[in-house]
């Protein structure tokens, strides 16, 4: 038992029928009372801690409704490519990393986006094979959908000019059919599968390292989309321990063969919470990422002619592993960027409702980029709920146009948030971490916005939430999207005590200077997990 939380300030509390008060009183983990500073002081027990805002203010905790903390962690270590220039500069930063490793052994990036260069061109094998000849080089791009190696990890994965594509991957060529060091989905993991893999104990310590800075960030919840085995017990130890600063709402990976993933699914079916853990979705792909041409488009990239696209999973597979995972009692969530995959992904789940009840099933959209209308309305129809990230559309503002072609019919629905509202369908915000930054700051400010960096005008205007609909978006949709809406997302007496606070009002703040609003607390269950309280 912890002892009460007094907590003053400004409460936004996101409930309609009280959406404001001066303070909140917490005890045993659970919103006691909200109210005048008066009451609250005369409700609280003795030794109560007390967090003053000082003018600041405070909110339902934040939550990031779809993120990867394993590769943040990772991101926070490895070569950061996100600002480097271009290719020279890429392969000198491998190069910078290299210098300081042991002869022969890996050196691992991401962050790199061709879409930032001059000319805008996919890197090779030249600029990286000159750079760092003597060791294995594995650079992610920022979407996580394609890496750029050098030859000598080419050599020890055994990819060659006759290695076939596997499938839902590809290995990129040039006009003699060489492997050109790029490697698209799947095809990365025929390098992945030579990385040694990572100790039960360093698994634990990464783990840590990404959930500690999510939290000084101000998140309370985090989705954890698509977790390994390994990475599940992990968490599994650390919540049993009262490890975890957070909650995790951990995918299990749907990738994994059948007879692994039955298995899992069995496991967490038993046990599907264990203290700030829970364990109820399973993540599966349907295509990749449009910055490296691998979401499934209807009609292709104008940028690419000939090329629709990766189904990673086929639709048929796919449909097969959405009965094994709502058979199971689990909630479906599938990765699905281009409209070919939106349209496919959606249908599948309006099939699967003529056996399960999607209503107890809540299955999810993940990212939902490209959305055609009519796809759309189908939606409410599979009792879906949209997860999506407000950061990759003024990221990827500046190039849509040059992928689908400007008169496509796809840009209609091209990260289409009011859309979504619009029909009725849950909306669960978030960042998709580490592609984008994990700060729910700039996520909100991207939401309101829409605008990409350094334009002056937003991007499909017409898309753009309000502040009130972003905040929902950070906490009501997810805790929805993870069936915990009768206890999170709005701050009402019996609700978990989950906060996040400001040093100013969130609410008043100008949507530009949303950025630069500090995290003064990070408050979950009534403990106070960052800050500091009296």
């Amino acid at each position: 038992m912890t002892p009460d939380l007094l907590v003053l300030g400004t409460i936004h509390t996101l409930d309609p029928a009280r959406p404001r008060a001066e303070a909140l009183l917490a005890r045993h983990g659970r919103v006691l009372e909200l109210g005048s500073a008066a009451a609250c002081r005369a409700a609280a027990a003795p030794g109560a801690r007390v967090l003053d805002l000082a003018g600041g203010s405070a909110v339902p905790g934040l939550a990031d409704a779809h993120g990867h903390v394993l590769l943040h962690a990772r991101s926070l270590e490895e070569v950061k490519l996100s600002g480097a220039r271009d290719e020279a500069a890429c392969a000198a930063l491998a190069a910078e990393r290299a210098r300081a490793l042991p002869p022969g052994s890996w050196v691992r990036g991401r962050g790199w986006d061709q879409n930032r260069w001059p000319g805008g061109a996919f890197p090779g094998l030249a600029a990286l094979d000159a750079a760092v000849p003597d060791h294995p080089v594995l650079l992610e791009r920022v979407d996580g959908h394609m890496a750029w190696v050098n030859g000598r990890a080419l050599a020890l994965a055994g990819i060659g000019p006759g290695t076939a594509d596997p499938p839902g991957g590809r290995i990129a060529r040039d006009e003699r059919g060489r492997p050109t060091g790029l490697l698209v989905d799947a095809a990365q993991d025929l390098v992945h599968g030579r990385i040694p893999h990572p100790s039960a104990r360093e698994v634990e310590r990464l783990l840590r390292l990404g959930l500690a800075d999510l939290v000084r960030l101000g998140l309370t919840a985090v989705h954890d989309a698509g977790c390994t085995s390994s990475v599940l017990r992990c968490y599994a130890g650390l919540a049993d321990g009262d490890a975890l600063p957070l909650r995790v709402y951990a995918m299990i990976d749907g990738g994994q063969p059948e007879g692994a993933l039955r298995a899992e699914l069995a496991r967490w079916s038993a046990t599907p919470a264990i203290g700030r853990l829970d364990v109820r979705a399973v993540k599966l792909f349907a295509d990749g990422a449009l910055g490296s041409r691998g979401a499934a488009l209807l009609d292709g990239y104008a940028d690419d002619p000939g090329n629709r696209g990766l189904f990673l999973t086929p639709p048929q597979a796919l449909r097969a592993r959405l009965e094994l995972v709502a058979g199971g009692g689990f909630q479906p969530a599938v990765h699905a960027i281009g409209d070919a995959a939106c349209r496919e992904v959606i249908a599948a789940l309006v099939e699967l409702g003529r056996e399960h009840d999607l209503s107890r099933l809540r299955p999810r959209v993940e990212h939902l980029q490209l959305a055609r209308a009519e796809d759309l309305d189908h939606m409410r129809e599979a009792c879906a709920v949209a997860s999506m990230q407000p950061l990759h559309a003024v990221s990827d503002a500046p190039w849509v146009a040059a992928r689908l072609g400007g008169s496509s019919p796809a840009l209609a629905g091209a990260y289409a948030w009011r859309q979504v509202l619009a029909r009725g369908i849950p909306l669960a915000l978030g960042s998709d971490f580490p592609v984008e930054s994990p700060d729910p700051r700039l996520g909100l400010r991207a939401a309101e916005l829409r605008r990409p960096a350094g334009a002056a005008e937003p991007w499909h205007p017409a898309e753009r939430l309000t502040r009130l609909e972003a905040l929902h978006g950070f906490t009501w949709g997810p805790a929805f999207a993870s069936f915990a809406e009768g206890r999170r997302g709005v701050l009402q007496p019996g609700a978990d005590a989950d906060l996040t606070a400001f040093g100013g009002d969130v609410l008043e703040v100008p949507a530009e200077r949303l950025g630069q609003l500090p995290v003064v607390a990070t408050v979950v269950g009534g403990r106070v997990e960052h800050g500091r309280v009296s």
